[in-house]
């Protein structure tokens, strides 16, 4: 062996020696959970259902796996600094690193020349199509993942549907959040054709509730509805006989959604279970453990898509809501 061949696997052993023993140290895997604070459970349930169904896959916490579980600071940019401190930590150790919502971005880069798999439980299909090129297809990469669909256009028709003459919607964000930023700009790329002859407007919740309630009734706004920002103001939001048709990303599962929506003017809207999605995560990461498949081989999913009315708040507001609607929904709130 020459010197430089001596140095070069030396070099390697520095660099990826952490690496080999976390693989080897007791058979384990080490998954590091990485999620903000989003009301009201934090992506609690992708962790707990990604357990769970390792666990029936065969890989038990504690025996076979071990789990680091980070919620960082904050829902907004503030918690970028715990996202880096907790992928420089890790990094060198981890198997897995399973990120959830935008923060998923920030870990993307520090990532993404690791060869770590990473794997985004979930994100927006916008976000996703930030760190990816295509969601059809695999990735060819260390990253994959869950991501939900909240399509702008169907968001739209729903809204048309709910309220056949609306002319004027309103996306209410919070220029603070990145997941509501990044809403925003898939709307505002939606085709003349795609917004179904809807005047589209924008009110940034940074500037107040407050304000955003004098624009929605200033410009005659017939139907609203965001992200992350229009649930955190729901109460406030919901003062004006204004109908909410909207996107509910929360941390709850199917049957909790008649609590969440209750005394507010959310008349309609999209919903993805985030227990589900940590469920398909799991199945992903077995793949991946188990030699099945790469990461990159796996072809990011779609998140199960449920699409809701709410009656008692459509009655409420002197809304009729046609059989044809209540045909085409998943979920009907009574």
């Amino acid at each position: 062996m020459t010197r430089r061949q001596f140095l070069t696997g030396l070099c390697f052993l520095c660099i990826f020696g952490n690496r080999v023993l976390s693989y080897g140290k007791e058979g384990k895997r080490l998954v590091v959970f990485i999620r903000y604070r989003i009301e009201p459970n934090h992506f609690s349930n992708v962790v707990a259902s990604f357990k769970r169904k390792m666990a029936q896959l065969g890989y038990v916490e504690g025996r076979d796996i071990e789990y680091v579980d980070i919620v960082t600071r904050s829902a907004d940019r503030r918690s970028v600094p715990d996202v880096i401190e907790a992928v420089l930590k890790y990094r060198e150790r981890a198997d897995l690193f399973v990120t959830s919502g935008w923060v998923s971005m920030y870990a993307r880069r520090l990532l993404k020349d690791t060869g770590v798999p990473q794997l985004f439980v979930p994100v927006l299909k916008s976000v996703a199509f930030t760190m990816l090129p295509s969601v059809t297809e695999p990735p060819n990469t260390n990253l994959s993942g869950v991501y939900l669909m909240y399509p702008p256009e169907k968001i739209l028709m729903l809204a048309k549907e709910v309220i056949p003459a609306i002319e004027r919607y309103a996306y209410v964000y919070d220029s603070r959040i990145p997941a509501d930023m990044t809403f925003k700009h898939a709307y505002e790329e939606l085709s003349a054709e795609k917004r179904l002859n809807i005047g589209l407007y924008f009110f940034d919740l940074a500037k107040g509730a407050d304000w955003v309630v004098s624009m929605l009734e200033k410009e005659r706004i017939q139907g609203f509805g965001g992200i992350v920002g229009v649930f955190k103001n729901r109460e406030r939001l919901s003062v004006l006989d204004v109908p909410i048709i909207t996107s509910l990303t929360l941390d709850i599962e199917q049957d909790e959604i008649a609590v969440h929506v209750k005394g507010t003017n959310i008349v309609a809207g999209l919903f993805n279970s985030f227990g589900y999605c940590g469920q398909q995560a799991a199945v992903m990461a077995y793949e991946i453990f188990s030699g099945r498949k790469s990461v990159g081989a796996l072809v990011p999913e779609p998140a199960r898509q449920v699409a809701f009315v709410n009656l008692e708040a459509a009655e409420r507001l002197g809304l009729f809501i046609s059989f044809n609607v209540l045909d085409a929904v998943d979920l009907i709130v009574k």
